[in-house]
């Protein structure tokens, strides 16, 4: 029951910090340009931070387990892949950037420590670092490009400083190097400031969104692939292969997570559907409240 409870509570967390971003908004202490440069912050210093200390205090001993949770999150990113290729071909253009985009990248970013926190506990942390490896790859090429449309911009796209923070955690995890206390504390400091300035961009976005909006056919057909589709397709493949428990629940329970808010800060960066990718980053936090716990249980009586 404290599972749930603390799986509940963090879904309720960011659903409260959007809301302060819209109250921002609505109040006019945040304007179009004052938001413009949260998403540079967010995009230049907090979340390159996040990414580079998430990698601190790797054990050397956990490398074999770490592989395996490495090889199922390249294979779930594959399935994630295919699927949007494949299910989104009558939407248009802009909306497509979005979808692709949400369906190959979820919050697990961001969710992914304070979930499996709550759950396995903090030995269970390098593991979702693991995990956001392929994904974080992905977001800064891959995804980069799906709002850019560029593909002569591979240089500017792997010397982004997310990808510099992913190369460098890297070599940080398998040299099992512990930094300085002060570089320490200031990394972890600024890659505190991620999640909660990124929910506040996006509920300032969804601000300027109808509300009558919000909810949609597309909206919903999204969420069913991301909460649904995309974790129980992942849960039957390693049912198959059966990895250990704790990797097995981890890999289930971060295919699980909403959309990235990354989606609404890259589409209002780059003129894509902002407001889709608000509205889909909002019903998709929303709803997993709900299919997260479920999942949980389904967990505890197959693994």
């Amino acid at each position: 029951m404290a599972d749930f409870h603390n799986i509940f509570m963090v879904q309720i967390f960011l659903i409260c910090l959007m809301l302060v971003g819209a109250i921002t908004v609505k109040t006019r202490i945040v304007d179009d340009r004052s938001r413009s440069s949260l998403t540079d912050l967010i995009l230049y210093v907090f979340l390159p931070a996040n990414i580079l200390s998430s990698f601190f205090g790797t054990d050397r001993s956990q490398l074999p387990a770490l592989g395996v949770i490495l090889v199922i999150s390249l294979g779930i990113l594959a399935l994630s892949s295919v699927l949007a290729l494949v299910l989104y071909k009558w939407v248009n253009a802009e909306q497509k950037k979005v979808l692709i985009y949400a369906t190959l990248i979820s919050n697990a970013a961001f969710l992914g420590n304070p979930v499996v926190e709550s759950i396995y506990g903090l030995e269970a942390l390098p593991y979702v670092a693991a995990y956001l490896i392929p994904a974080r790859v992905a977001l800064w090429t891959v995804g980069l490009m799906i709002f850019t449309g560029s593909k002569g911009s591979l240089k500017k796209v792997f010397l982004h400083p997310c990808m510099i923070a992913t190369y460098l955690g890297i070599i940080v995890m398998a040299a099992n190097f512990t930094p300085p206390a002060l570089v320490s504390r200031l990394l972890f400091s600024l890659g505190a400031c991620t999640i909660p300035v990124s929910m506040m961009v996006v509920g300032g976005i969804l601000a300027t969104v109808d509300t009558r909006k919000i909810l949609s056919g597309l909206v919903l057909y999204y969420t069913s692939i991301r909460l649904v589709l995309i974790p129980l397709s992942v849960m039957g493949i390693l049912l198959i292969f059966r990895p250990e428990p704790m990797v097995a629940g981890i890999s289930v329970l971060l295919s699980a997570m909403p959309a990235g808010a990354t989606t609404s800060i890259l589409a209002d960066k780059y003129g894509a559907d902002k407001e889709l990718a608000s509205r889909i980053v909002f019903v998709s936090t929303l709803l997993s409240i709900v299919t997260a716990p479920l999942l949980f249980f389904l967990l505890q009586r197959v693994f």
